[in-house]
């Protein structure tokens, strides 16, 4: 199976796929694609699940610096968006929404999809809908680093496995028992992280049980398998599916895919490697993030399909360009050098 350790092409596609399905989704001229933006979501989920295996239980990252790299990554270019979806509601908005306290902390917290309690995250009062996936990636961190340390604190070869697959399998049940007995609250239960994040860990489960069991069943597999457990998601998706198999059989036929994605043909992976899917995927945070105005725009009317992705498209590139990649760089740099004062004066002899 990959290493995401270093820079994989076919990844960074993987990211770039996942983003321009959400595109697709929020910008077809046709309403027959819009659950395209539920399987590019779960696309993200599951690359997302399988990285930061690797990383917690695997290569055993410090959570120090673990949080230290999701900070830079997504707190400053998140942060700037909810403050300027804030002013614009406020100020330009067609339909003008002074964002309440409780529910502008909410959003900033990463809690929006659960408080405030009465008012769903797709109320639609102003353009932060999209962020439930944003919130469950979060949760999921959370989630994942505690399960790590528990399971450092064990010392048992197979304990993270155990811990993960425990998680994949009370998911599954949350989600088997949810559609008769929701819980309360405005927003759907399915955009709830316990609900929701099935994927993410389902991926990292099965990553890190591969690597602890070393079987070859888990880690080897026929070439095309992982492409047909990626078709049948996929279909799963589609209007003509069950919904519930959304919260269920697709995410862990996702999970199976990005971990063999190494095994499938080599021309999937040049398909995925496309530069335009590279750029898409580099892009995809910022891309993901400025889209939702637009996407409300073209909703209510007020601009045209392409307009709106063609206006989503250039505000997330020049986001990224402007200042997601640059501030990242920034603060990994300097954290880079705070780790690296100790070493340099502990070889400076005492006074």
């Amino acid at each position: 199976m990959s290493s995401p350790t270093r820079h994989i092409p076919y990844l960074d596609g993987w990211r770039g796929l996942a983003i321009i399905a959400v595109l697709i989704s929020h910008f077809k001229s046709t309403q027959e694609l819009s659950w395209l933006g539920e399987f590019g979501v779960q696309l993200f989920f599951v690359l997302s699940g399988f990285l930061m295996g690797n990383l917690l239980f695997i290569k055993k990252v410090p959570l120090k610096d673990f949080f230290v790299r999701r900070l830079s990554r997504v707190f400053p270019t998140f942060w700037l968006f909810v403050i300027a979806m804030a002013l614009y509601a406020a100020f330009l908005q067609p339909v003008r929404f002074m964002v309440p306290q409780g529910e502008l902390i909410a959003t900033l917290a990463f809690l929006r999809n659960y408080f405030p309690a009465d008012i769903s995250i797709w109320a639609r009062t102003w353009p932060v809908g999209h962020l439930w996936s944003l919130n469950v990636e979060e949760h999921s961190y959370m989630f994942l680093a505690a399960l790590a340390l528990l399971a450092g604190g064990l010392r048992h070869r197979f304990a993270g496995a155990a811990l993960l697959l425990a998680g994949t399998g009370a998911m599954l049940a949350v989600n088997a028992y949810y559609p008769g007995h929701p819980p309360a609250g405005a927003t759907p239960w399915f955009l709830r992280s316990e609900s929701a994040a099935i994927g993410l860990i389902a991926a990292a489960a099965y990553r890190v049980t591969a690597a602890s069991t070393q079987a070859p069943w888990l880690r080897q597999t026929s070439p095309w398998l992982p492409v047909l457990t990626l078709v049948v998601a996929l279909a799963c998706y589609s209007t003509y599916a069950h919904k519930e198999l959304q919260y269920t059989l697709a995410p862990l036929c996702l999970a199976y895919s990005i971990n063999h994605l190494e095994r499938t043909p080599p021309i999937i992976r040049q398909l995925l490697a496309a530069r335009v899917l590279q750029w898409f995927g580099l892009c995809s945070f910022s891309l993901y993030l400025w889209q939702q105005p637009f996407y409300y725009a073209v909703g209510a009317g007020r601009i045209s399909h392409l307009a709106g992705l063609l206006g989503a498209i250039g505000l997330g590139a020049l986001s990224f360009y402007l200042f997601e990649n640059p501030v990242r760089l920034y603060l990994n740099r300097k954290w880079a050098e705070r780790r690296a004062r100790p070493a340099i004066g502990s070889d400076t002899p005492a006074a």
